[in-house]
């Protein structure tokens, strides 16, 4: 049984399953690296994860019940929750849409925790040579916020809680975008720019 569980680790580990767009990096819950059951997250670091990547976790757990929860995750960013996973071989899969660190742990276990941090571009993710970049001015502002744009279809603002406020489609050429923000409270923002339908670039703006 035990040898059973060390290929099903092995196959579980392998992080190279590549699509058309983005590459699923697979984790497995429940065994450690030799195939044992315990309270393990293989790997505990994911390590090349990119925006538009997907981080699928896989039960492999005979007896206990497992989750995957976020602990602390970039601003903007999906919540990370895959409810009780009860069943051997029952997945969770995360896609990854913002670039930064995210922390995650099963709640039922005392120090079973796991992490990876996200950069900005990766398999189907434009390349930053091509110059799709944005600037936001002035920064920071007070009522209004200009994007210089490149190359981008959409640009979205955020709040700390990841919440939208602000969105407009810039059509994917290049110009500038005025975005009025009068009225709403002073603090720290985010930004995200869009192309193709994944996204490119997280930045922060602050509001006077």
């Amino acid at each position: 049984m035990k040898k059973l569980y060390t290929i099903i680790c092995a196959s579980a580990l392998t992080l190279f399953s590549i699509n058309a767009n983005a590459t699923i990096h697979n984790v497995s819950v429940g065994i450690d690296s030799l195939g044992a059951q315990g309270d393990h997250f293989v790997p505990y670091v994911v390590t090349n994860v990119h925006v538009g990547d997907t981080v699928k976790f896989i039960d492999l757990s005979t007896s206990m019940q497992h989750n995957v929860t976020g602990i602390s995750l970039p601003a903007g960013a999906a919540t990370m929750s895959s409810g009780t996973l009860t069943a051997t071989f029952q997945t969770y899969s995360y896609h990854v849409t913002v670039a930064g660190s995210y922390t995650y742990h099963c709640s039922f276990h005392a120090g079973m925790n796991g992490s990876f941090n996200a950069i900005g571009s990766g398999a189907g993710i434009t390349d930053p040579t091509q110059n799709l970049v944005t600037s936001a001015y002035p920064n920071p502002f007070t009522s209004s916020l200009a994007f210089k744009y490149n190359g981008v279809d959409k640009i979205s603002v955020f709040n700390v809680l990841g919440d939208v406020v602000k969105s407009v489609e810039t059509g994917g050429n290049f110009g500038t975008v005025e975005m009025n923000f009068e009225g709403m409270a002073s603090g720290i923002y985010f930004y995200r720019t869009y192309k193709d339908g994944l996204v490119f670039e997280t930045r922060k703006i602050v509001k006077k």
